[in-house]
């Protein structure tokens, strides 16, 4: 008579494997890969609409509106890949964003090359000589200036704060970026606020201060990623790893370390609370500096 062995249950504290920390990694590819492509074919069209025009009569109107596109088109692209650089991080809200911006400005931009704003020359009820085609003006000139400022943002917000100059600069970088906005949308829609000194005096500081951190921030940070790591160590590591590996003669008797799938799960946990790929977790694990070990943990 056969008994059957009693199916043993599953343990409630070992993690089941998940394969959607998986699917959402693909799903983030994808979608960075579905956005370049439709950068690029937008472009590469408007590129070929200009070089035709560019073929025939160049002093038209036509022509003019055609390249006026072209630009048009590929400064949006660069703002809108600005953007998809953040998707799948945790600053991916500011990326969309940044990309409808650059969608948004596109549209107006077009709007304004093959129409006429100046046909809405009724002039706004309670100012000075305004006209709603001035208006549409304020209005372009203002999403360009927040949309190229996103497009900045966007690459700044790449920078993992592993270094104190990171963590203090980044912010600091950001705020004056957006208070030189704000200074700037102020004399864009204000009209006599050209003529107070005070407000053109702290606007160019505020944009000096604005340049500098976002060429010094960036720099500062490649520059101590590329010293946290000893010029000797790539050698040294080559030395210890040539000594303990086995010849090609010996056969190897132990299989290759691999992890279990319980740490990958906590890997994988861990990406996602930080709101990270699993890949960029352990390269700033692997990239941190490195810390000195306490008293207690020595002995």
């Amino acid at each position: 008579m056969t008994h059957s062995s009693p199916s043993t249950p599953s343990d409630p504290s070992t993690p089941a494997p998940e394969p959607a920390a998986r699917e959402q990694s693909r799903f983030v590819r994808d979608l960075r890969r579905t956005i370049a492509v439709i950068i690029v074919v937008a472009f590469s069209v408007a590129a070929i609409g200009g070089i035709i025009v560019m073929l025939g009569d160049i002093e038209s109107e036509p022509t003019f509106q055609v390249i006026a596109t072209t630009a048009v088109t590929g400064a949006c692209s660069v703002a809108a890949f600005c953007g998809a650089t953040l998707i799948g991080r945790r600053a991916q809200w500011f990326g969309s964003a940044t990309i409808l911006l650059a969608f948004i400005t596109l549209l107006v931009s077009i709007l304004f090359i093959w129409g006429d704003p100046y046909m809405w020359d009724d002039p706004v009820p309670g100012s000075t000589g305004l006209t709603i085609g001035d208006i549409l003006y304020q209005v372009l000139a203002s999403i360009v200036l927040v949309t190229a400022v996103a497009s900045v943002s966007s690459l700044i917000l790449l920078l993992v704060p592993r270094s104190r100059v990171v963590r203090i600069g980044l912010p600091i970088t950001l705020g004056l970026l957006a208070l030189g906005t704000s200074l700037v949308l102020v004399t864009i829609w204000v009209e006599s606020a050209w003529e107070l000194e005070w407000l053109t005096r702290l606007n160019g500081i505020v944009w000096i201060l604005a340049a500098l951190g976002v060429v010094v921030v960036p720099l500062t940070s490649l520059l101590l990623r590329a010293g946290s790591k000893p010029a000797g160590a790539d050698r040294a590591g080559e030395t210890s790893a040539r000594s303990t590996q086995p010849s090609s003669s010996e056969p190897s008797s132990q299989p290759a370390p691999a992890l279990s799938p319980s740490t990958l799960d906590r890997i994988n946990a861990a990406a996602r609370a930080e709101g990270i790929t699993a890949d960029e977790l352990i390269d700033r694990l692997l990239t941190a500096e490195p810390r000195t070990p306490s008293a207690d943990e020595s002995r």
